[in-house]
């Protein structure tokens, strides 16, 4: 699966690009929110997973200006962040999440978690 990563902390970018490409998978990433994209139009991922919370741009609306975009329409998004109250979650569905995964993240689990959050 090709999978791009928005975070604006590097080392969390590296665990979870780490994890995933030992599942196989194909990751690209950025630690910039709305300067990602282009290179998230380019790359066309299957699944983004995103920071919540970011300096530049938080990931609400980033994922609302993706979706806008009819070449990345059937992108999932799963966002990954610290926030745990039930408001993040319920904005992050309204933006077209299908997933929401905890930091810090359960190293052991969590290509499984994003494998079963894609599948349904």
């Amino acid at each position: 699966m090709k999978i791009f990563i928005v975070d604006d902390d590097s080392d969390m970018i590296a665990v979870m690009t780490a994890l995933l490409e030992g599942e196989g998978h194909h990751v690209q990433s950025s630690v910039a929110g709305m300067t990602a994209i282009s290179e998230i139009s380019a790359f066309k991922p299957d699944l983004l997973l995103t920071d919540l919370v970011m300096a530049q741009v938080d990931g609400l609306a980033l994922c609302r200006e993706l979706r806008k975009r009819s070449d990345l329409d059937r992108m999932k998004i799963i966002f990954v962040s610290s926030k745990v109250e039930a408001y993040w979650r319920e904005q992050a569905n309204d933006v077209g999440a299908i997933g929401y995964i905890e930091k810090p993240l359960d190293t052991e689990s969590f290509s499984d978690t994003v494998a079963s959050l894609v599948s349904g």
